[in-house]
């Protein structure tokens, strides 16, 4: 299935955890828990963003990856300069996904 190659949480494990109630459960591989759900939803919301204005998944078809690393690191000056009027740490952790996304799967631009 394109989107889940080599992804996290992808497989169960086989190892079962059986609770005090008698129900049982396969481990997962991957600690959805512990990431800030409010980030999450920033990225989201910068997701959203993008798709309102380039359309969906337009991404995936790949940015040259000397544009998408200036943008994240411009958006890491701004952050660090003390610009708050923007989701710039979001910003920038979208633009990291994008060269994953790229590198996962091959996507080359020039």
């Amino acid at each position: 299935m394109k989107g889940t190659k080599n992804m996290p949480g992808q497989k169960m494990e086989d190892d079962k955890v059986t609770y005090k109630s008698g129900a049982a459960r396969s481990t997962m591989d991957v600690r959805w828990d512990l990431l800030c759900e409010e980030f999450i939803r920033d990225m989201a919301v910068v997701m959203k963003e993008g798709a309102d204005r380039y359309g969906d998944h337009n991404w995936k078809q790949g940015v040259p990856e000397g544009v998408t690393v200036n943008h994240l690191i411009e958006h890491l000056y701004r952050w660090q300069e003390g610009d708050r009027g923007e989701l710039h740490l979001a910003k920038i952790a979208v633009n990291a996904m994008f060269l994953d996304y790229y590198e996962r799967y091959g996507v080359v631009v020039e």
